[in-house]
């Protein structure tokens, strides 16, 4: 486990699953993310077997340090030894938390380990360019954007753009 001083982030679990499901489920947590609905607590347990085998990712739940609830998902995933670096990915999936500071906690919490123990050089993340509090908590620990793939997935409808954004290790401000 790794602690922040209101959140902490664990390995996920099978008894996270049915959280994680919920979360991906709710209409309003959906509009943030790129997989494809609804997703199954039996699917979803079949996802967590083949990933935690697999040495590209790391899949941590976020947790409130003050009641323990997991309130949320934080990884990387496409962990590149040789070029020393990976995507992150994270969510707050319990509305209750939202805009309490977990996501920017759990952020530098991610950050942290992909810097100091898995000593990569670089994490990137996509965004949808109308995601503001994404953005706005991946630029307050120092990510930038880097670019915009514009229209780049074509969902409810649309096609969507996303920004790749990126922060190196010795940008990173602890």
């Amino acid at each position: 486990m790794l602690y922040g001083a209101n959140t902490y982030i664990r390995l996920m679990e099978e008894s996270d699953v049915q959280h994680k499901v919920d979360w991906f489920n709710d209409e309003e947590v959906r509009k943030t993310l790129n997989v494809d609905f609804p997703i199954s607590v039996v699917g979803t347990k079949k996802w967590l077997q083949a990933v935690s085998a697999n040495n590209t990712r790391c899949d941590f739940i976020i947790c409130s340090a003050e009641d323990n609830m997991p309130i949320g998902y934080v990884g990387l995933v496409n962990i590149d030894y040789k070029n020393s670096k990976a995507e992150s990915y994270l969510g707050v999936g319990n509305k209750t938390y939202w805009g309490k500071g977990h996501a920017s906690e759990a952020r530098r919490l991610i950050l942290d380990y992909a810097f100091d123990h898995l000593a990569l050089n670089k994490i990137y993340s996509y965004v949808w360019t109308e995601n503001e509090k994404m953005k706005h908590i991946n630029q307050k620990v120092g990510f930038q954007i880097e670019g915009t793939i514009r229209k780049d997935v074509y969902y409810n409808g649309i096609y969507r753009d996303k920004h790749i954004m990126g922060i190196l290790r010795n940008e990173y401000k602890k």
